[in-house]
């Protein structure tokens, strides 16, 4: 819905319900003197920004408003003349400023843009620091004409094997011999580009699985842990996110319109929701309000995951564009970026085999066989059906959390849930169009409230809603 639009909703009272707190005209006030502030409130990049607190100061009487999950407020019953109005979200630069309501005025349009915050950490992470430093010096030598494998051998060798290791042991997998190995055929000048990319690739799945295991092990002994021991974990997992801020910072990539290829699509802008979502569960470590706080802790966690595996699909399908516009003019190229996207996957491969194990056998077989087999629409319909299954599941599991009235975990299904959605709306988009994109949006925001509101009849709703959308979505893929 664009800004416009909703602005002319607002006005006739359409977000009337977000008005909290105690304002009241003062006896001498007539309804002619009253007016209104509304507007929008969006981030640098133009995203809107939901409940962001808008507070409004006019000679000692105060009101508070909240945006909704179009980034509105509005602010209604205001005096005539100045108005100090200040919004802040965490995450964001608090912004103030004063807003002038003349005689003549019955409402005054005040969008506000907040800048981002910088997260800061409050511990040490010198080893996690120096398994960082080890692998962007491992980055500059790989793109060497010439790569040394020797170099790149002391180089991982230390801090950053031992991560590598450790998260070897934590979830029963052999990166290190992946590793290891792929710098032997480095020194064995057995195909080094293609070796470097295994390198690269799963050094970073390494990095992703230690910002889990820290935000994982943060969220589980949050009610046992004090707050500076927590901090520990979730600075130690930011930490580790930083050599993946590069992969996150990307656009989208979708079908073309002939579903024949792949293009670039809408910026997600996920590296700024991972920072916020970074900072708003350092202050619930906090524990002011422990019960909200956990569940808010839950909540971030959840962004900050999914946000990093919907950056990797995203640079599946990068790599897929480029098999696709090189195979038939530079095979070595489109073998080397086959690589990558097969190392890519890896990743995020448990999304998809888990409800899609025929579509997981498919899209491993297209990014390890021949070059001539790999099909834009086959990879992005097996992707979607995977994920599919993954927002069926949390629906699920909302349904019962909220016959439970476990306003928590209903809470973060339904964020789940969003987020897991996320990953395919705009290829829905292009196959069902832009109004079952909306509703379906508007019906993932609609769980989220009515969770937060343990409204179990508004939450059938909208999980019938979402529900109908992505079955048929789903009858739309190959």
């Amino acid at each position: 819905m664009n800004t416009s639009l909703n602005k002319m909703f607002m006005s006739l009272g359409v977000v009337s319900c977000l008005f909290v707190g105690a304002y009241v005209l003062g006896p001498n006030v007539s309804p002619v003197q009253a007016a209104s502030i509304l507007g929008v409130v969006t981030d640098e990049n133009g995203d809107v920004i939901e409940n962001a607190v808008i507070k409004i100061k006019n000679k000692g009487k105060k009101k508070t408003v909240s945006t909704d999950s179009d980034g509105l407020y509005e602010v209604a019953k205001l005096r005539k003349g100045k108005h100090k109005l200040t919004v802040e979200s965490v995450g964001y630069e608090t912004v103030s400023e004063i807003v002038t309501i003349s005689k003549n005025s019955e409402e005054v349009e005040k969008d506000i843009t907040l800048n981002f915050s910088a997260y800061i950490k409050t511990n040490d992470t010198d080893t996690i620091d120096a398994a960082v430093s080890a692998f962007s010096e491992i980055g500059t030598l790989r793109k060497e004409e010439t790569i040394d494998g020797d170099a790149i051998e002391a180089a991982y060798e230390g801090e950053l094997q031992d991560l590598v290791q450790e998260m070897d042991t934590e979830n029963s997998l052999t990166l290190d011999s992946d590793i290891t190995d792929a710098i032997e055929d480095i020194k064995n000048s057995n195909e080094p580009k293609l070796a470097a990319q295994v390198i690269d690739k799963t050094i970073q799945r390494v990095f992703y699985l230690a910002v889990l295991e820290n935000i994982t092990h943060a969220r589980d002994d949050f009610e046992e842990d004090d707050t500076s021991e927590l901090s520990q974990y979730w600075d130690q997992a930011y930490a580790a996110y930083q050599p993946l801020v590069g992969t996150a910072d990307r656009e989208n990539k979708v079908l073309t319109s002939d579903r024949t290829n792949i293009d670039t699509g809408s910026n997600p802008n996920l590296e700024d929701q991972i920072t916020v979502a970074f900072i708003r569960g350092q202050k619930a470590l906090g524990k002011k309000d422990s019960e909200e706080d956990e569940i808010t802790l839950g909540i971030q966690r959840q962004v900050i995951r999914l946000s990093l595996v919907r950056a990797f699909y995203i640079a599946v399908l990068r790599e897929v564009e480029a098999i696709l516009d090189n195979r038939d003019s530079d095979t070595e190229k489109a073998s080397e970026v086959q690589k990558e996207g097969e190392v890519y996957y890896r990743i995020i491969e448990e999304f998809v085999s888990r409800d899609n194990p025929t579509g997981n056998e498919t899209i491993k077989s297209q990014l390890t066989g021949d070059l001539s087999s790999v099909t834009a629409d086959t990879i992005v319909s097996e992707l979607s059906k995977g994920f599919i299954g993954r927002v069926e599941g949390e629906l699920e599991e909302n349904e019962e959390a909220l016959s439970e009235n476990d306003r928590g975990d209903a809470m973060i299904l339904a964020e789940e849930a969003s987020l897991y959605s996320g990953v395919f709306l705009e290829d829905l988009e292009l196959r069902l169009g832009a109004e079952n994109l909306g509703e379906i949006e508007d019906a993932l925001n609609d769980l989220r409230d009515a969770s937060d509101k343990l409204s179990t009849s508004d939450a059938d709703t909208a999980r019938q809603t979402i529900t109908t959308i992505i079955n048929n979505y789903e009858g739309e893929l190959l």
